[in-house]
């Protein structure tokens, strides 16, 4: 598919005369996106031109009824597989297909097939995470990319649809689910490109308010330009994502490690080297690392767009080809500025075109994800209204526009709770959380830019609030779930912190977190309890855990994390119980769905009391509490671990910070500082272990993630609980 791509638009002596469209009916809004010959559309409550939908033409194990004039299929029992077919009253020659349905909720549905029959084959997509309760117009193509990626890159020729076939693999709700179809459509597009797209068109740059948004946003996500902008262009350093360069040998076509990790293969395809640099080239005012920004980007397009690229799953990952899509808008603007010549810009504004068209895709939305409901939709829908406001003259821009705030506003309706006064992002990290939040932020700007009221603004004004709620003192974050963290600082690099001016207890039990800023003598201090539970995504086994700050240093930690490979060892104690300030039971299973932590909490005058409960290991139940005060670090907390299997090893764990020194004492334990004038000690009814840095043969384990692919050795202690129906401790703060 994708060389004949290449060959339709840039071998200019084999393209054929594009045929003349139909005069006779009128326009498909929904196919505005394509040069339509021809189409037939089957629907009950539409134009003069639509031919009935009736249920004479359908089969499959499903019942059958027509609901307000459309038909209505109901899926029921276990058959675990589902199949509707419509039998076209006479054949039509096409090649490309339109649905537009409304799906019911399903106890499970894996993926649903679109796609016909043809000579004993079918021909389809999968589309993995429909939205439910919505309708939706679902178009695909011989020649889209959505059709390529799922077909290995084939472009069948037009061909007689005789049939077009459902196919559902799940599982329905008990009292059943429904598909209804209020319109079906067969159609035939040109197969030479449209002559909007690559003929005569207009080379205007992107608005003044577009570009200043998008850079904004990308200066945002990389952090250190100059110095990796400068490694590459000094030394050909590789510049990636996370602040990572890679040694690329300048007789190799790729850098040697790029293969090694996901998130390099990731940021490759999704064009963060010719972002950095463009960056570079505009905080400069130079144009000399404009050369390479464009080189990176011709070669991706000639290597991965014009022909397939053998990693497949990262040159068309969701979100890397969203954040892809805005490196081509940036080296657009950049190409009408310079006067880039004629062959660049047709390509680029053709793979433009196509990219929007696949973000604009059901089969792609979130596709590599396990729910539909996922900040990398998110990047997809910023990416596709960006193109709409980059690319006004497509004449199916206003419809991309007008898709991409629907699909936001849904996303953001059930992605982030609203509580107390905050937006707060629910994939369980805080990390996570900023990341969205700047994306919110630039989709409020982009959609203020567009022709449509949203309340994508305000929500960002909140999550930017609960942002910089959960920071420490010295702007650092809890490294909570799929969070980098920022080590403890040395002597050196210490902010010792004053008091608040204001104490306060925040509790926010919807959302799961308990956050307070109290006093201690002449610093302050800040707890954060967790027991978030709405979704598992980014999700540690951290139920109950809590971080403790004070004087500049992080006491008791949060882990963090080290990579996306989830079940590398380094990676998976990270993710686990054994890894967090919480009560755990031995080779029990935990589980990371959402519904199992509950978080509640008072305040009175100076003091708070938080309680907390979760079942998240089998057939366990967890409880704690941790009562306290605004105007001193005093924390007594209790645990309980009420389990069926009484014979597993049952510890209550504290991590203590990098840089820490841990020692036992007659009570507990005792933690200092060297960059501290203070000390933290835990006295308990439990006797402890003491663990410092990894060892395979030991459960209980010290390390923290101190960045990506990083780690640091840190002390673990265990307090045995076996023999505790209750454990009891007491945290506090003394002056050395």
């Amino acid at each position: 598919m994708l060389k004949i791509i290449r060959d339709r638009f840039f071998k200019e002596d084999d393209i054929e005369a594009t045929p003349v469209p139909v005069v006779d009916k009128p326009a498909l809004d929904f196919l505005s996106d394509r040069e339509i010959l021809d189409y037939r559309s089957y629907c009950n409550h539409g134009s003069e031109t639509d031919e009935p939908l009736t249920l004479q033409g359908f089969s499959g194990n499903a019942r059958a009824a027509i609901v307000n004039e459309n038909p209505v299929f109901t899926f029921s029992g276990n058959a675990s597989v589902y199949q509707v077919r419509f039998k076209l009253p006479r054949s039509f020659h096409g090649n490309g297909l339109h649905l537009r349905f409304r799906l019911s909720d399903w106890e499970k549905l894996n993926y649903i097939g679109v796609g016909y029959t043809f000579e004993g084959s079918y021909r389809h997509v999968k589309i993995v995470n429909a939205a439910r309760g919505q309708w939706v117009d679902f178009t695909i193509g011989h020649n889209d990319l959505a059709f390529g990626i799922q077909n290995d890159w084939e472009t069948p020729a037009a061909c007689d649809l005789e049939e077009i076939k459902l196919y559902f693999k799940g599982q329905p709700k008990a009292e059943g689910s429904t598909l209804e179809i209020e319109r079906l459509t067969c159609w035939h597009e040109s197969e030479a490109p449209t002559a909007w797209l690559t003929e005569g068109f207009a080379r205007e740059p992107l608005s003044e308010a577009l570009c200043d948004s998008l850079y904004a946003y990308m200066e945002k996500c990389f952090k250190d330009v100059p110095a990796q902008a400068n490694d590459y262009l000094q030394k050909g350093v590789c510049p990636l994502y996370g602040n990572i360069g890679l040694d690329w040998d300048w007789q190799q076509t790729l850098p040697d490690e790029l293969s090694a990790v996901g998130t390099y293969r990731f940021s490759w395809h999704s064009l963060h080297p010719a972002i950095i640099l463009m960056l570079h080239a505009r905080n400069e005012g130079s144009v000399a690392p404009l050369f390479p920004a464009r080189e990176f980007i011709s070669n991706w397009l000639e290597r991965s767009y014009f022909n397939a690229d053998e990693d497949r799953k990262f040159a068309w990952y969701d979100h890397g080809t969203a954040e892809r899509l805005l490196a081509f808008l940036l080296i657009w603007d950049i190409g009408v500025r310079q006067q880039f010549e004629h062959r660049f810009m047709v390509r680029l504004r053709s793979a433009i075109f196509k990219h929007a068209q696949l973000l604009a895709s059901e089969m792609f939305y979130a596709s590599h994800q396990a729910s539909r409901y996922h900040n990398h939709a998110w990047f997809q829908d910023m990416a596709l209204l960006a193109t709409s406001l980059a690319m006004p003259d497509f004449p199916c821009s206003e419809r991309w526009q007008t898709l991409a705030l629907s699909r936001l506003t849904d996303q953001l309706d059930t992605l982030i709770v609203r509580d107390n006064g905050y937006a707060v992002f629910v994939e369980n990290s805080i990390g996570y959380h900023q990341g969205v939040q700047r994306l919110i932020a630039f989709a409020g700007e982009l959609a203020q830019q567009s022709s449509h009221d949203t309340t994508i603004p305000t929500v960002a004004e909140e999550l930017l609030k609960f942002s910089d709620f959960l920071r420490y003192p010295d702007n650092r974050s809890p490294a909570q779930g799929d969070t980098f963290r920022r080590a403890n600082p040395d002597l050196e690099t210490v902010r010792n912190s004053k008091n608040y001016p204001t104490t306060s207890a925040t509790i926010l039990p919807t959302a799961g977190y308990a956050i307070i800023k109290g006093n201690h003598a002449q610093t302050a201090y800040m707890l954060t309890m967790f027991a978030t539970s709405l979704c598992k995504t980014h999700k540690h086994q951290d139920n109950l855990s809590f971080t403790l700050f004070m004087d500049g240093i992080e006491w008791l930690i949060d882990p963090s994390f080290y990579s996306h490979e989830y079940v590398k060892p380094v990676q998976s104690f990270l993710r686990g119980a054994y890894s967090h300030n919480n009560p755990v039971i031995g080779d029990v299973p935990y589980s990371i769905e959402p519904g199992h932590a509950r978080l509640s909490g008072d305040v009175i005058e100076n003091s708070f009391s938080l309680n907390g409960s979760h079942d998240a290991f089998e057939n366990t139940l967890i409880k704690r509490s941790i009562n306290g005060y605004l105007d001193r670090l005093q924390l007594d907390i209790s645990d309980e671990i009420h389990a069926t299997l009484t014979d597993k090893p049952m510890f209550s764990l504290f991590h203590c910070g990098d840089g820490t020194q841990v020692t036992k004492s007659q009570e507990g334990v005792e933690i200092r500082h060297p960059a501290s004038n203070y000390r933290i000690t835990i006295a308990s009814n439990c006797p402890c272990t003491i663990v410092t840095g990894w060892n395979d043969d030991q459960l209980v384990k010290g390390i923290s993630g101190v960045g990506f692919m990083q780690q640091i050795d840190t002390s673990m202690v265990a307090f045995e609980m076996k023999n505790a129906t209750t454990a009891q401790f007491t945290i506090t703060a003394h002056h050395n």
